[in-house]
């Protein structure tokens, strides 16, 4: 007797293609935006580098600014970060600036290059906001979730900066980076813990 079986479905190579598109974009996108900046990035340049149509933004995104917010709530999710133990977050959330994955194009300096554009720096702050501050600031909970959340966003922004946007001479130093890494481990851990105890 032959049983069937329920067949999943497979899915298309058009929709493969579109994944695959929609995904080539939104690298593209991160590389110009962070790089350029939002006012000087336009839909054919993320299509060139892409290898696509620059129909194809409009087609997936709707427009160069649905692009630069679907860039920026794929790269700003923190919550990944929020899975660990509690204990080792300063460790482990600064590792991650250490990362190789850092030297990629990354979100603050698409955030900060989109100022010159007002709906961009708008879109920038909602989704630091949304997708940054609040998880984090509900997964530190009380006291003062949010004052500890902007707190952190202040203090890795800051060393960001200084270490890959403008960095500072002293931070080139392997010393000076390695005690710099440990005091923003310990930063970072102290006010995760303030709501403990």
């Amino acid at each position: 007797m032959y049983i069937s079986r329920p067949i999943e479905p497979k899915k298309s190579t058009r929709q493969r293609d579109a994944e695959r598109t929609r995904a080539a974009l939104l690298i593209a996108a991160r590389t110009l935006f962070s790089t350029r900046g939002f006012a000087n990035t336009g839909v054919r340049d993320v299509a060139d580098l892409a290898g696509v149509n620059s129909s194809l933004v409009g087609r997936y995104f709707g427009s160069k600014q649905g692009l630069f917010r679907a860039t920026l709530e794929q790269v700003l999710d923190i919550s990944p970060a929020l899975q660990g133990d509690r204990s080792r977050f300063g460790v482990d959330m600064v590792a991650a600036f250490f990362d190789d994955a850092v030297d990629a194009p990354g979100p603050l300096a698409m955030m900060i290059l989109s100022a010159a554009d007002p709906e961009a720096h708008a879109t920038s702050v909602e989704m630091l906001q949304t997708k940054a501050i609040a998880p984090l600031a509900r997964w530190l909970g009380p006291p003062d979730g949010e004052g500890r959340a902007a707190r952190l966003n202040i203090l890795w922004s800051g060393f960001l900066t200084s270490w890959k946007l403008l960095p500072i001479d002293a931070l080139a130093d392997a010393a000076r980076i390695a005690s710099t890494r440990r005091w923003l481990e310990a930063t970072t851990q102290a006010i995760v813990d303030e709501g403990e105890g």
